[in-house]
């Protein structure tokens, strides 16, 4: 299949992108040019920008088209007037965040309560959720009969731009003692972004026209038992543990009030073919691939995303 992806150089669309050419596609990656742009050599490369450059898509026809990085409604409706018939199968990498977690319970389905949707034109962090269901809903009205969701939740493994997955793999394989954890019983669901990216294109070979949930696993890991399996990934043991809480500084910890947001059911998912390593194995190739990051000193040091070790005192003194 001729295969267009939106962005395709950095994370999700990154892994998307190396399971389409693994499977034998023909990729077309669209975007500005800014991140990597020598990835993929095999792969055709047009340069514009969705916000408001998309000469170079239109006239054009793919099979398949994934939209990785549409956080706006607006995004939606451009990129798809731009393609016409041209885009194809259409996917649309959502997130679990659209999900009502004030209503929805432990193992929710893909037909749970949604946020209300939300049609602003600049994307803001409070408003996430609601926007992705305002994106859903235009990606329905517009391409509904060729329209793949799909809904992460955290994605984790080598090429995260995030730092939220890694600090606690880095954290951990330091060794240094004690750690600040937050809830030991907070769940904890995170799929790697190689197992979404094998499982979007095992549902767009078939163009599948649907909704999944991809995360893992569930049930959920305990924040405990992730730690764990991240010390048996990096080959450390782990450090002894201080649970204080959840914290804003600490990565991929909310109150006890949003558990139910890292519960998402995966049966839907499973039975249509959903893979998932173990956290283990992801955080060994996130460990191997970030320490290869900053020897070359391409890690960028700017993030702020976790507690510097002082920090991390201060919070343990508390």
């Amino acid at each position: 299949m001729r295969i267009l992806v939106i962005g395709g150089s950095s994370f999700v669309g990154r892994a998307i992108v190396q399971e389409a050419i693994d499977r034998g596609h023909e990729v077309t990656l669209f975007n500005r040019g800014k991140t990597d742009p020598g990835a993929f050599p095999t792969a055709e490369h047009l340069t514009g920008d969705r916000n408001g450059d998309l000469a170079a898509l239109r006239g054009r026809e793919w099979d398949a088209t994934v939209d990785v990085c549409a956080y706006v409604p607006a995004q939606v409706r451009s990129l798809l007037d731009a393609l016409g018939a041209g885009a194809g199968h259409y996917t649309f990498i959502s997130t679990i965040s659209v999900y009502d977690y004030q209503k929805a319970g432990a193992g929710f389905g893909e037909d749970g309560p949604l946020l209300e949707p939300a049609w602003d034109e600049q994307m803001t962090p409070e408003k996430y959720g609601n926007l992705k269901v305002a994106c859903e809903q235009l990606a329905h009205e517009i391409a509904g009969d060729r329209l793949l969701v799909v809904r992460p939740g955290f994605v984790l493994g080598p090429h995260d731009p995030t730092h939220r997955f890694t600090y606690w793999v880095e954290r951990v394989a330091e060794g240094r003692a004690p750690i600040a954890g937050p809830n030991a019983d907070q769940p904890l669901q995170g799929v790697d972004a190689r197992d979404l990216g094998a499982f979007t294109m095992s549902q767009i070979d078939k163009q599948v026209v649907d909704v999944f949930h991809v995360t893992s696993p569930d049930p959920p890991l305990p924040f405990e038992t992730a730690l764990q399996q991240i010390a048996s990934g990096v080959g450390a043991q782990l450090p002894e543990v201080r649970w204080i809480g959840p914290k804003a500084e600490l990565p991929l910890t909310v109150p006890p009030s949003h558990y139910a947001i890292l519960q998402a059911g995966l049966a839907k998912a499973r039975q249509a073919g959903l893979s998932e390593r173990p956290m283990a194995d992801t955080a060994r190739d996130t460990l191997e691939w970030v320490q290869g990051e900053r020897a070359a000193a391409r890690y960028p040091e700017h993030l702020g995303v976790g507690p510097t070790p002082e920090k991390e005192q201060e919070l343990l003194a508390r």
